[in-house]
């Protein structure tokens, strides 16, 4: 075997152990000193391919949300229906995701509600493009419907933003009760996706609108 093949392979055994690592207890929970003993892994190789905890929590949020947002570019390509069922399929899509991909479940919920306050910032920047993938569906659908005159798509995302990050702060609060994180993550893309219906319709039925 080639060195630089053997290089790729033990850099590719830590990420995979400390994807698990993270995932299962997060960044505050998270220890290399477990990573290197439930996966007969030395410290010394660890920190021969990675500089730091920090380095290798980031790597594991980078390919998470890179990951996510190219799957759901892929299923939500060229959807068709009212606006209702696009975004119905986009949150479909967001879920299946993580029913097929249980590692990152974790790390998004980590990263997403209550990461790291030191990390912030480089939190942000890799999550980045989904954030702006998430703006884009909905400014999409919104740019597709006849609205109201008083208001315009800018006004409405940017509303719609500010519910959402309220949102997540609820939702960061919710990790401390003794809840399994899919049910958290389903309870919130369910409201996520209840709060874009309420956005696009209202709360009152049909015979209100005369």
């Amino acid at each position: 075997m080639k060195r630089e093949e053997k290089n790729a392979l033990s850099r590719q055994r830590i990420l995979e152990a400390a994807m698990q690592e993270f995932s299962e207890r997060g960044y505050e929970g998270a220890s290399l000193n477990t990573v290197c003993s439930e996966h007969s892994i030395s410290k010394g190789i660890i920190y021969h391919y990675f500089r730091d905890k920090d380095e290798l929590y980031l790597l594991c949020v980078e390919l998470c949300f890179d990951s996510i947002t190219r799957y759901l570019k892929e299923a939500t390509e060229g959807l068709g229906g009212t606006a209702e069922q696009r975004l119905g399929a986009y949150f479909d899509a967001r879920l299946r995701f993580f029913a097929e991909n249980p590692l990152y479940l974790g790390i998004f919920a980590d990263a997403a509600f209550h990461p790291p306050a030191a990390l912030s910032a480089e939190i942000g920047k890799r999550r980045a493009e989904f954030d702006a993938l998430n703006i884009s569906v909905l400014t999409e659908l919104l740019n597709g419907e006849p609205l109201r005159e008083c208001l315009s798509v800018p006004a409405i995302v940017e509303d719609f933003r500010m519910y959402m990050d309220y949102f997540n702060m609820r939702f960061k609060a919710a990790f401390s009760e003794d809840r399994s994180a899919e049910s958290i993550l389903r309870e919130h893309e369910e409201r996520c996706h209840r709060q874009l219906h309420i956005l696009l319709y209202g709360v009152l039925g049909d015979h209100y609108e005369s």
